[in-house]
């Protein structure tokens, strides 16, 4: 499944068992154990349909599309609801970016990494890098590296999907880390920007519903070895020294030649 149709799914998703709960999914005091996989790629033709069933703490969601006279499971998985333990003190929530188009970012598919002192939480990453067209839609502060291949940004809002009230939605913390593998693809892995990036699994353990003026940043460790096509994105989510929850992102690359080649099969 192509990133950003398999980041609406969950979403899609999401939002019905929210609504199938009364919304159980987004309350304070409560964690999410998310866990999808994407066995096909969706197509522009055919309607989708959202399915939710399962019983107790553990919903079963499913996502079908019917091309041709055949239906299949295009996004399959489950949402558990825990208890979370105390989160830590929120402070006042970030003012949300203002709309408008992007700025460049530069040539060649490399980007330079800002030190923190550099720009405040509230400033969005370079939009190129995360595949943005309008800041604000960017869910990312600028990067920093550690000496040890760490890599951290702050968690920002967005005002298409930071719903009203004091919380934020379990999406928002799923998209961050949609565009923080963007990013890493190019900073970290040298790819180009026309890189394909298609989803195999997604697997979350989040807080439900963080509070909206919690600072929260993702993280990443650059693993040993070199980059391969299919790799797991183990990411972590904090808020200053606490370990909040842990993101995992198994994605494929491939070249635009690679890629028609492979939806043309």
């Amino acid at each position: 499944m192509d990133h950003l149709p398999g980041n609406l799914l969950v979403a899609g998703l999401l939002g019905l068992a929210g609504d199938v709960t009364g919304g159980g999914l987004r309350r304070a005091g409560r964690r999410l154990r998310l866990e999808f996989a994407f066995p096909a790629f969706g197509e522009l033709e055919g309607g989708v349909d959202l399915h939710c069933g399962g019983a107790g703490d553990t919903l079963e969601l499913t996502a079908t599309q019917s091309v041709g006279g055949t239906t299949r499971d295009i996004c399959r998985g489950t949402v558990t609801v825990l208890p979370e333990p105390a989160l830590p003190e929120a402070t006042p929530p970030l003012p949300l970016p203002a709309a408008g188009p992007a700025g460049g970012s530069g040539r060649g598919g490399t980007a330079t990494l800002t030190a923190p002192a550099e720009r405040t939480l509230a400033t969005p990453a370079d939009p190129r890098l995360v595949h943005r067209a309008d800041l604000s839609t960017v869910m990312l502060g600028a990067p920093t590296e550690t000496p040890d291949g760490g890599f951290t940004c702050a968690v920002l809002r967005c005002p298409s999907l930071a719903p009203p009230g004091d919380l934020r939605d379990p999406i928002e913390v799923i998209e961050a880390a949609r565009q923080l593998v963007l990013m890493l693809g190019h900073i970290a892995n040298g790819h180009a920007f026309d890189t394909h990036v298609v989803w195999i699994d997604l697997a979350a353990d989040i807080p439900a519903a963080p509070p909206a003026g919690l600072p929260l940043h993702v993280s990443w460790r650059r693993p040993p070895g070199k980059p391969r096509p299919r790799t797991a994105f183990d990411m972590g989510l904090h808020a200053g020294t606490a370990d909040l929850g842990t993101i995992r992102l198994v994605t494929h690359t491939m070249s635009p030649a690679a890629y028609r080649k492979v939806r043309a099969a």
